[in-house]
Protein backbone atom coordinates (compact mmCIF):
# COMPACT_ATOMS: atom_id res chain seq x y z
CA UNK A 1 0.00 0.00 0.00
CA UNK A 2 1.34 3.44 -0.98
CA UNK A 3 1.98 5.73 1.95
CA UNK A 4 0.64 9.28 1.80
CA UNK A 5 4.14 10.82 1.74
CA UNK A 6 5.32 8.48 -1.04
CA UNK A 7 2.18 9.22 -3.07
CA UNK A 8 2.85 12.94 -2.75
CA UNK A 9 6.54 12.71 -3.76
CA UNK A 10 5.81 10.49 -6.79
CA UNK A 11 3.20 12.90 -8.17
CA UNK A 12 5.42 15.91 -7.49
CA UNK A 13 8.46 14.38 -9.24
CA UNK A 14 6.40 13.40 -12.28
CA UNK A 15 4.00 16.29 -12.77
CA UNK A 16 6.19 19.08 -11.37
CA UNK A 17 9.75 17.97 -12.12
CA UNK A 18 8.99 16.00 -15.27
CA UNK A 19 10.79 12.79 -14.25
CA UNK A 20 9.93 9.49 -15.91
CA UNK A 21 8.38 6.56 -14.12
CA UNK A 22 11.64 4.63 -14.34
CA UNK A 23 13.66 7.48 -12.83
CA UNK A 24 11.14 7.96 -9.99
CA UNK A 25 11.14 4.22 -9.18
CA UNK A 26 14.95 4.26 -9.12
CA UNK A 27 15.19 7.28 -6.84
CA UNK A 28 12.53 6.14 -4.36
CA UNK A 29 13.44 2.43 -4.45
CA UNK A 30 9.88 1.40 -5.29
CA UNK A 31 8.42 -0.80 -8.01
CA UNK A 32 7.45 0.87 -11.27
CA UNK A 33 3.89 -0.45 -10.84
CA UNK A 34 3.68 1.47 -7.58
CA UNK A 35 4.64 4.65 -9.45
CA UNK A 36 1.99 3.90 -12.07
CA UNK A 37 -0.76 3.44 -9.45
CA UNK A 38 0.16 6.69 -7.78
CA UNK A 39 0.04 8.62 -11.05
CA UNK A 40 -3.25 7.06 -12.17
CA UNK A 41 -5.10 7.77 -8.90
CA UNK A 42 -6.51 11.28 -8.85
CA UNK A 43 -8.17 10.89 -5.42
CA UNK A 44 -6.22 11.00 -2.19
CA UNK A 45 -8.35 8.58 -0.19
CA UNK A 46 -6.65 5.86 1.78
CA UNK A 47 -7.87 2.91 3.83
CA UNK A 48 -6.08 2.79 7.14
CA UNK A 49 -6.83 -0.91 7.49
CA UNK A 50 -7.55 -3.62 5.01
CA UNK A 51 -9.78 -6.49 6.12
CA UNK A 52 -8.49 -9.88 5.11
CA UNK A 53 -10.76 -12.74 4.25
CA UNK A 54 -11.22 -15.38 6.94
CA UNK A 55 -11.46 -18.75 5.13
CA UNK A 56 -12.12 -20.52 8.45
CA UNK A 57 -15.61 -18.97 8.54
CA UNK A 58 -16.68 -20.45 5.20
CA UNK A 59 -18.60 -23.51 6.40
CA UNK A 60 -20.10 -21.68 9.38
CA UNK A 61 -21.39 -18.47 7.77
CA UNK A 62 -24.98 -19.76 7.51
CA UNK A 63 -24.88 -21.03 11.09
CA UNK A 64 -23.56 -17.68 12.39
CA UNK A 65 -26.31 -15.92 10.44
CA UNK A 66 -29.00 -18.06 12.10
CA UNK A 67 -27.51 -17.45 15.56
CA UNK A 68 -27.53 -13.68 15.00
CA UNK A 69 -31.14 -13.65 13.79
CA UNK A 70 -32.32 -15.77 16.74
CA UNK A 71 -30.37 -13.65 19.19
CA UNK A 72 -31.77 -10.37 17.85
CA UNK A 73 -35.34 -11.69 18.26
CA UNK A 74 -34.71 -12.68 21.89
CA UNK A 75 -35.59 -10.45 24.84
CA UNK A 76 -32.74 -8.01 25.47
CA UNK A 77 -31.96 -9.36 28.93
CA UNK A 78 -31.64 -12.91 27.57
CA UNK A 79 -29.42 -12.17 24.56
CA UNK A 80 -26.10 -13.97 24.19
CA UNK A 81 -22.84 -12.06 24.20
CA UNK A 82 -20.41 -12.44 21.29
CA UNK A 83 -18.08 -14.38 23.58
CA UNK A 84 -20.80 -16.88 24.50
CA UNK A 85 -21.85 -17.29 20.86
CA UNK A 86 -18.22 -18.03 19.93
CA UNK A 87 -18.01 -20.66 22.68
CA UNK A 88 -21.23 -22.35 21.50
CA UNK A 89 -19.96 -22.34 17.93
CA UNK A 90 -16.70 -23.97 19.03
CA UNK A 91 -18.75 -26.79 20.60
CA UNK A 92 -20.19 -27.36 17.13
CA UNK A 93 -16.69 -27.74 15.63
CA UNK A 94 -15.75 -24.18 14.73
CA UNK A 95 -11.97 -23.73 15.12
CA UNK A 96 -11.68 -20.07 14.15
CA UNK A 97 -10.35 -17.44 16.56
CA UNK A 98 -12.59 -14.95 18.34
CA UNK A 99 -11.41 -12.12 16.05
CA UNK A 100 -12.23 -14.22 12.95
CA UNK A 101 -15.69 -14.88 14.39
CA UNK A 102 -16.41 -11.21 15.22
CA UNK A 103 -15.18 -10.21 11.75
CA UNK A 104 -17.90 -12.39 10.21
CA UNK A 105 -20.43 -11.15 12.76
CA UNK A 106 -19.81 -7.51 11.76
CA UNK A 107 -20.35 -8.34 8.07
CA UNK A 108 -23.56 -10.28 8.74
CA UNK A 109 -24.95 -7.71 11.19
CA UNK A 110 -24.55 -5.00 8.58
CA UNK A 111 -26.13 -7.23 5.96
CA UNK A 112 -29.10 -8.10 8.22
CA UNK A 113 -29.46 -4.61 9.71
CA UNK A 114 -28.90 -5.95 13.23
CA UNK A 115 -27.54 -3.70 16.01
CA UNK A 116 -27.57 -0.68 13.73
CA UNK A 117 -26.83 2.39 15.80
CA UNK A 118 -29.71 4.83 16.17
CA UNK A 119 -29.13 8.57 15.87
CA UNK A 120 -30.67 10.86 18.49
CA UNK A 121 -31.65 14.50 18.52
CA UNK A 122 -30.42 16.43 21.53
CA UNK A 123 -33.43 17.96 23.28
CA UNK A 124 -33.92 21.13 25.30
CA UNK A 125 -37.28 20.97 27.06
CA UNK A 126 -36.88 24.35 28.77
CA UNK A 127 -37.75 25.12 32.38
CA UNK A 128 -40.39 23.41 34.47
CA UNK A 129 -40.18 19.97 32.81
CA UNK A 130 -39.98 16.93 35.09
CA UNK A 131 -38.91 13.40 34.10
CA UNK A 132 -40.27 10.56 36.24
CA UNK A 133 -39.53 6.83 36.52
CA UNK A 134 -39.40 3.91 38.95
CA UNK A 135 -36.37 1.75 39.70
CA UNK A 136 -35.97 -1.54 41.57
CA UNK A 137 -33.46 -1.67 44.43
CA UNK A 138 -32.31 -4.35 46.88
CA UNK A 139 -31.97 -3.77 50.63
CA UNK A 140 -31.16 -6.07 53.55
CA UNK A 141 -34.20 -6.59 55.78
CA UNK A 142 -33.45 -8.63 58.89
CA UNK A 143 -30.43 -10.16 57.19
CA UNK A 144 -32.33 -11.14 54.05
CA UNK A 145 -32.39 -9.37 50.67
CA UNK A 146 -35.62 -7.53 49.89
CA UNK A 147 -36.75 -5.82 46.70
CA UNK A 148 -38.17 -2.32 47.01
CA UNK A 149 -39.26 0.29 44.47
CA UNK A 150 -37.74 3.77 44.25
CA UNK A 151 -39.59 6.74 42.73
CA UNK A 152 -37.13 9.01 40.90
CA UNK A 153 -37.83 12.50 39.51
CA UNK A 154 -35.44 14.98 37.86
CA UNK A 155 -36.01 18.43 36.37
CA UNK A 156 -34.65 18.71 32.82
CA UNK A 157 -33.37 22.29 33.02
CA UNK A 158 -33.05 23.08 36.74
CA UNK A 159 -31.57 19.57 37.39
CA UNK A 160 -32.94 19.19 40.93
CA UNK A 161 -33.65 15.56 41.89
CA UNK A 162 -36.21 13.92 44.16
CA UNK A 163 -36.14 10.28 45.34
CA UNK A 164 -38.47 8.26 47.60
CA UNK A 165 -38.77 4.54 48.36
CA UNK A 166 -41.94 2.41 48.34
CA UNK A 167 -42.81 -1.27 48.71
CA UNK A 168 -44.63 -1.44 45.37
CA UNK A 169 -45.21 0.33 42.07
CA UNK A 170 -48.98 0.79 42.34
CA UNK A 171 -51.24 3.81 41.90
CA UNK A 172 -51.22 5.17 45.46
CA UNK A 173 -47.39 5.08 45.60
CA UNK A 174 -47.12 6.67 42.14
CA UNK A 175 -49.38 9.56 43.17
CA UNK A 176 -47.66 9.88 46.55
CA UNK A 177 -44.24 10.24 44.88
CA UNK A 178 -45.55 12.96 42.56
CA UNK A 179 -47.28 14.87 45.37
CA UNK A 180 -44.15 14.76 47.53
CA UNK A 181 -42.01 15.92 44.61
CA UNK A 182 -44.33 18.92 44.09
CA UNK A 183 -43.85 19.83 47.73
CA UNK A 184 -40.07 19.40 47.45
CA UNK A 185 -39.84 21.67 44.40
CA UNK A 186 -42.31 24.23 45.75
CA UNK A 187 -44.64 23.98 42.74
CA UNK A 188 -46.12 21.76 40.03
CA UNK A 189 -43.95 21.45 36.87
CA UNK A 190 -45.78 22.64 33.74
CA UNK A 191 -44.95 19.35 31.96
CA UNK A 192 -44.10 15.86 33.22
CA UNK A 193 -42.53 13.16 31.02
CA UNK A 194 -43.46 9.58 31.93
CA UNK A 195 -42.71 6.10 30.76
CA UNK A 196 -45.81 4.06 29.92
CA UNK A 197 -46.43 3.19 33.57
CA UNK A 198 -49.50 1.10 34.39
CA UNK A 199 -50.78 3.55 37.05
CA UNK A 200 -51.00 6.18 34.29
CA UNK A 201 -51.51 4.37 30.98
CA UNK A 202 -54.34 1.93 30.30
CA UNK A 203 -53.45 1.30 26.65
CA UNK A 204 -50.66 2.38 24.27
CA UNK A 205 -51.98 3.35 20.84
CA UNK A 206 -50.10 4.34 17.68
CA UNK A 207 -47.60 7.19 17.90
CA UNK A 208 -48.04 9.37 20.96
CA UNK A 209 -51.70 8.46 21.55
CA UNK A 210 -52.51 6.90 24.92
CA UNK A 211 -55.63 5.75 26.74
CA UNK A 212 -55.10 7.00 30.29
CA UNK A 213 -56.29 5.48 33.55
CA UNK A 214 -59.33 7.23 35.04
CA UNK A 215 -57.59 7.92 38.35
CA UNK A 216 -54.59 9.41 36.58
CA UNK A 217 -56.89 11.68 34.56
CA UNK A 218 -58.43 12.93 37.83
CA UNK A 219 -54.98 13.50 39.29
CA UNK A 220 -53.76 15.30 36.17
CA UNK A 221 -56.89 17.48 36.05
CA UNK A 222 -56.45 18.43 39.71
CA UNK A 223 -52.87 19.67 39.25
CA UNK A 224 -53.27 20.83 35.59
CA UNK A 225 -49.85 19.69 34.34
CA UNK A 226 -49.20 18.52 30.77
CA UNK A 227 -48.39 14.80 30.52
CA UNK A 228 -46.05 13.44 27.85
CA UNK A 229 -45.29 9.74 27.37
CA UNK A 230 -42.20 8.13 25.88
CA UNK A 231 -42.39 5.77 22.94
CA UNK A 232 -42.34 2.05 23.88
CA UNK A 233 -38.75 1.00 24.53
CA UNK A 234 -37.51 4.59 24.11
CA UNK A 235 -35.98 5.22 27.52
CA UNK A 236 -33.59 7.71 25.91
CA UNK A 237 -36.51 10.16 25.65
CA UNK A 238 -36.20 10.60 29.41
CA UNK A 239 -32.48 9.92 29.69
CA UNK A 240 -31.93 12.20 32.69
CA UNK A 241 -34.15 10.19 35.02
CA UNK A 242 -32.89 6.89 33.56
CA UNK A 243 -29.40 7.96 34.61
CA UNK A 244 -30.75 9.06 38.00
CA UNK A 245 -32.09 5.54 38.63
CA UNK A 246 -28.61 4.12 37.94
CA UNK A 247 -26.97 6.82 40.09
CA UNK A 248 -29.39 6.08 42.95
CA UNK A 249 -28.63 2.36 42.84
CA UNK A 250 -24.84 2.83 42.70
CA UNK A 251 -24.56 5.61 45.28
CA UNK A 252 -27.41 5.10 47.74
CA UNK A 253 -28.13 1.35 47.66
CA UNK A 254 -24.76 -0.32 46.98
CA UNK A 255 -23.44 -2.06 48.95
CA UNK A 256 -26.89 -3.16 50.12
CA UNK A 257 -28.06 -1.02 53.03
CA UNK A 258 -29.85 -2.25 56.18
CA UNK A 259 -33.56 -1.52 55.87
CA UNK A 260 -35.03 0.04 59.03
CA UNK A 261 -38.41 1.10 57.70
CA UNK A 262 -39.64 3.33 54.91
CA UNK A 263 -39.90 6.39 57.17
CA UNK A 264 -36.20 6.40 58.03
CA UNK A 265 -35.13 5.50 54.50
CA UNK A 266 -37.24 8.24 52.92
CA UNK A 267 -36.03 10.82 55.43
CA UNK A 268 -32.45 9.88 54.47
CA UNK A 269 -33.18 10.10 50.73
CA UNK A 270 -34.93 13.46 51.17
CA UNK A 271 -31.89 14.85 52.98
CA UNK A 272 -29.53 13.59 50.29
CA UNK A 273 -31.63 15.23 47.56
CA UNK A 274 -31.83 18.51 49.49
CA UNK A 275 -28.08 18.64 50.15
CA UNK A 276 -27.25 17.78 46.55
CA UNK A 277 -29.56 20.54 45.32
CA UNK A 278 -27.61 23.06 47.42
CA UNK A 279 -24.17 21.82 46.32
CA UNK A 280 -24.51 21.01 42.60
CA UNK A 281 -24.38 23.76 39.98
CA UNK A 282 -25.85 24.42 36.53
CA UNK A 283 -24.87 27.49 34.50
CA UNK A 284 -22.66 28.63 37.42
CA UNK A 285 -25.52 28.73 39.94
CA UNK A 286 -26.74 26.06 42.36
CA UNK A 287 -29.60 23.76 41.42
CA UNK A 288 -31.56 25.37 44.25
CA UNK A 289 -31.05 28.87 42.83
CA UNK A 290 -31.93 27.69 39.31
CA UNK A 291 -35.15 26.18 40.65
CA UNK A 292 -35.98 29.31 42.64
CA UNK A 293 -35.54 31.53 39.56
CA UNK A 294 -37.69 29.18 37.43
CA UNK A 295 -40.60 28.73 39.83
CA UNK A 296 -42.60 31.82 38.92
CA UNK A 297 -42.53 31.35 35.14
CA UNK A 298 -42.40 27.58 34.71
CA UNK A 299 -44.26 26.02 37.65
CA UNK A 300 -47.92 26.00 38.67
CA UNK A 301 -48.80 26.89 42.27
CA UNK A 302 -49.75 24.03 44.59
CA UNK A 303 -53.43 24.15 45.47
CA UNK A 304 -54.56 24.59 49.05
CA UNK A 305 -55.68 20.98 49.49
CA UNK A 306 -53.87 17.87 48.27
CA UNK A 307 -55.40 15.31 45.93
CA UNK A 308 -56.76 12.37 47.93
CA UNK A 309 -54.62 9.65 46.39
CA UNK A 310 -55.98 6.70 48.36
CA UNK A 311 -57.08 3.52 46.62
CA UNK A 312 -60.79 3.02 47.40
CA UNK A 313 -62.48 -0.30 48.07
CA UNK A 314 -65.29 -1.82 50.14
CA UNK A 315 -65.27 -4.76 52.54
CA UNK A 316 -67.42 -6.56 55.11
CA UNK A 317 -66.49 -6.86 58.80
CA UNK A 318 -66.33 -10.52 59.84
CA UNK A 319 -67.34 -12.04 63.19
CA UNK A 320 -63.80 -11.53 64.55
CA UNK A 321 -64.15 -7.74 64.07
CA UNK A 322 -61.70 -7.90 61.16
CA UNK A 323 -61.75 -6.39 57.67
CA UNK A 324 -59.81 -8.27 54.97
CA UNK A 325 -57.79 -5.73 52.97
CA UNK A 326 -55.04 -6.46 50.45
CA UNK A 327 -54.30 -9.97 51.84
CA UNK A 328 -54.16 -8.77 55.47
CA UNK A 329 -56.72 -8.12 58.22
CA UNK A 330 -57.47 -4.94 60.19
CA UNK A 331 -59.66 -4.59 63.30
CA UNK A 332 -62.70 -2.36 63.91
CA UNK A 333 -64.88 -1.80 67.03
CA UNK A 334 -67.36 -4.56 67.97
CA UNK A 335 -70.53 -2.70 66.98
CA UNK A 336 -69.54 -2.84 63.28
CA UNK A 337 -69.48 -6.66 62.99
CA UNK A 338 -71.35 -7.73 59.84
CA UNK A 339 -71.42 -4.19 58.44
CA UNK A 340 -70.22 -3.19 54.99
CA UNK A 341 -67.51 -0.52 55.22
CA UNK A 342 -65.54 1.73 52.88
CA UNK A 343 -61.75 1.47 52.91
CA UNK A 344 -59.15 4.03 51.89
CA UNK A 345 -55.72 2.51 51.25
CA UNK A 346 -52.94 5.08 51.47
CA UNK A 347 -49.24 4.31 50.88
CA UNK A 348 -48.52 3.68 54.55
CA UNK A 349 -51.88 3.71 56.34
CA UNK A 350 -55.38 2.25 56.05
CA UNK A 351 -58.57 4.14 56.98
CA UNK A 352 -61.87 2.31 57.50
CA UNK A 353 -65.08 4.32 57.18
CA UNK A 354 -68.74 3.54 57.93
CA UNK A 355 -71.43 5.88 56.58
CA UNK A 356 -68.92 8.71 56.25
CA UNK A 357 -67.50 8.25 59.78
CA UNK A 358 -63.90 7.19 60.37
CA UNK A 359 -64.13 4.12 62.63
CA UNK A 360 -60.56 2.75 62.45
CA UNK A 361 -57.11 3.85 61.32
CA UNK A 362 -54.12 1.49 61.05
CA UNK A 363 -50.54 1.38 59.88
CA UNK A 364 -50.55 -0.50 56.56
CA UNK A 365 -49.15 -4.05 56.44
CA UNK A 366 -47.12 -5.20 53.41
CA UNK A 367 -46.66 -8.88 54.23
CA UNK A 368 -49.33 -11.57 53.74
CA UNK A 369 -51.94 -13.07 56.07
CA UNK A 370 -51.16 -10.79 59.02
CA UNK A 371 -53.45 -9.11 61.56
CA UNK A 372 -53.30 -5.46 62.55
CA UNK A 373 -55.21 -5.36 65.83
CA UNK A 374 -56.10 -2.35 67.93
CA UNK A 375 -56.57 -3.57 71.55
CA UNK A 376 -59.16 -0.93 72.44
CA UNK A 377 -61.44 -2.36 69.73
CA UNK A 378 -61.71 -5.61 71.72
CA UNK A 379 -62.12 -4.43 75.34
CA UNK A 380 -65.93 -4.53 75.26
CA UNK A 381 -65.88 -8.08 73.88
CA UNK A 382 -63.32 -9.25 76.46
CA UNK A 383 -65.49 -7.87 79.26
CA UNK A 384 -68.32 -10.03 77.97
CA UNK A 385 -66.03 -13.05 77.53
CA UNK A 386 -63.39 -12.78 80.29
CA UNK A 387 -62.29 -16.42 80.05
CA UNK A 388 -60.93 -15.67 76.56
CA UNK A 389 -58.57 -13.03 77.94
CA UNK A 390 -55.48 -15.22 78.48
CA UNK A 391 -55.51 -16.70 74.99
CA UNK A 392 -56.75 -13.66 73.09
CA UNK A 393 -54.39 -12.88 70.22
CA UNK A 394 -54.88 -9.15 70.66
CA UNK A 395 -53.74 -9.34 74.30
CA UNK A 396 -50.68 -11.42 73.39
CA UNK A 397 -49.72 -8.85 70.77
CA UNK A 398 -50.43 -5.88 73.04
CA UNK A 399 -47.16 -4.51 74.36
CA UNK A 400 -48.14 -3.26 77.79
CA UNK A 401 -45.73 -2.21 80.57
CA UNK A 402 -44.68 -4.94 83.01
CA UNK A 403 -46.81 -3.39 85.76
CA UNK A 404 -49.94 -4.50 83.86
CA UNK A 405 -48.68 -8.10 83.73
CA UNK A 406 -48.06 -8.08 87.50
CA UNK A 407 -51.51 -6.62 88.12
CA UNK A 408 -53.09 -9.26 85.87
CA UNK A 409 -51.36 -12.09 87.76
CA UNK A 410 -52.61 -10.66 91.06
CA UNK A 411 -56.18 -10.57 89.72
CA UNK A 412 -55.85 -14.16 88.52
CA UNK A 413 -54.62 -15.30 91.92
CA UNK A 414 -57.47 -13.52 93.69
CA UNK A 415 -60.03 -15.05 91.34
CA UNK A 416 -58.68 -18.59 91.84
CA UNK A 417 -58.65 -18.12 95.62
CA UNK A 418 -62.29 -17.05 95.65
CA UNK A 419 -63.22 -19.98 93.41
CA UNK A 420 -61.67 -22.45 95.90
CA UNK A 421 -63.53 -20.88 98.79
CA UNK A 422 -66.80 -21.18 96.94
CA UNK A 423 -65.98 -24.82 96.19
CA UNK A 424 -65.33 -25.60 99.85
CA UNK A 425 -68.62 -24.05 100.82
Amino acid sequence: MIKVATYDIIRELHFNKGLSKREIAKRLLVHRNTVTRALEREDNEYLLTVEKEKPVNGNFIDRIKVMLEENSNTRKKDRLTKTRMHELLQEEGYDGSYSAFTYQVRILEEELGINAKEAYVKLDHGGGVLQVDFGEMTVMDGGYPRKIIVFCAKLSSEKAEFIQAYPRQSTEFFFDGLIRSFGFYGGVPRKIIFDNLKPAVKEVLEGSERVLQDEFLKFKSFYCFEAEFCGPGKGNEKGLVENLVKYTRNNYFLPHIDFKGFDKLNDSLYTKCWNKMQEKKVNNISWYQALKESLEDNFLPIKGGHFDHATLTTAKVDSYQLVNIDRNRYSVPINYVGKKVDVKIYPFEVKIIYKGKLIAEHERLFSKDKDQLEPYHFLDLLMMKPRAYDDALVIKQWRLPKEFDNYHRMLQATTKSKSKELGNL
